[in-house]
């Protein structure tokens, strides 16, 4: 099942569409990475003051051992945004993310023509990134959908359950979920993630306490260990292996390739 799942969001978040890697590293500025990740903090596990270079919570376990890995050939950046739930009141927050997201992207999207973006965020960070890939596919952003290569949210409390999930849980978000149309457009390249029992994206109603209360709770903070499949695997290494092979892909070098295959 771990090797299924790994080249399947290998295989789908690389397909998007990109230039030969030699004409791309003539062509692109020195200071356009070959990928770039873009991760979105949860709730309380950042600040607008925050720096971008530096990870920061539950996604932090993802992103450092593939920063590690690949050096030059990925450059990870954190969203600084509130993250909060009252100080500003939650949805100012998430707005703010999301504009500051797509900000951030679209700027390397309009710079660097070849370099691949990817976006990855976790409960309130998730629900960011969701507000990004559905205004890119309306086009009321400044980062078309096509230059998204694949975008993944974990324990979104826009959570839909009708949308392409790699856990088959019941429930949805929260706050509830935005139009599942609009996701038709990336052909299979995004992706929810909802841990079972997470109240914040497996509920059937809006309730304030769950609200209050959820983000906090053992099953939203189980993401990186929650199974995958009949065998149990866990998700970041899933994770870890499909960002593996979209920077082996963009860089094309021997030793790029040898990781993604090891």
């Amino acid at each position: 099942m771990l090797l299924a799942v790994a080249l399947l969001l290998g295989t789908l978040l690389a397909a998007a569409p990109g230039a030969d890697a030699a004409d791309a590293a003539a062509a692109a500025p020195t200071d356009c990475p070959p990928v770039v990740l873009y991760a979105v903090p949860g709730t309380n596990e950042t600040s607008e003051a925050a720096d971008p270079a530096r990870s920061v919570g539950l996604l932090a376990r993802l992103t450092d051992p593939l920063a590690a890995r690949w050096g030059d050939g990925l450059s990870v950046r954190y969203v600084p945004y509130p993250a909060s739930l009252d100080r500003p009141f939650y949805l100012v927050s998430a707005a703010r993310g999301a504009e500051r997201l797509a900000r951030d992207a679209g700027d390397v999207a309009a710079r660097c023509p070849e370099t691949t973006i990817m976006l990855v965020g976790f409960s309130q960070g998730g629900d960011v990134v969701s507000d990004v890939v559905h205004r890119a596919a309306n086009g009321t952003v400044g980062l078309a959908a096509d230059r998204i290569a694949g975008a993944i949210m974990l324990g979104s409390p826009r959570r839909d359950p009708a949308a392409p999930n790699l856990l088959d849980t019941p429930g949805r978000g929260v706050l509830g979920p935005r139009p599942t149309r609009e996701l038709a457009v990336y052909d299979g390249r995004v992706y929810e993630v909802c841990a079972p029992g997470d109240p914040i994206c497996a509920t059937e109603d809006l309730d304030i306490r769950t609200f209050r209360e959820g983000w906090a709770s053992g099953a939203h903070r189980s993401y990186p260990t929650v199974p995958v499949g009949p065998a149990g695997v866990a998700l970041f290494p899933v994770l870890e292996r499909a960002v593996d092979t979209v920077v082996a892909r963009a860089t094309r070098s021997p030793v790029a390739v040898a990781v993604a295959q090891g």
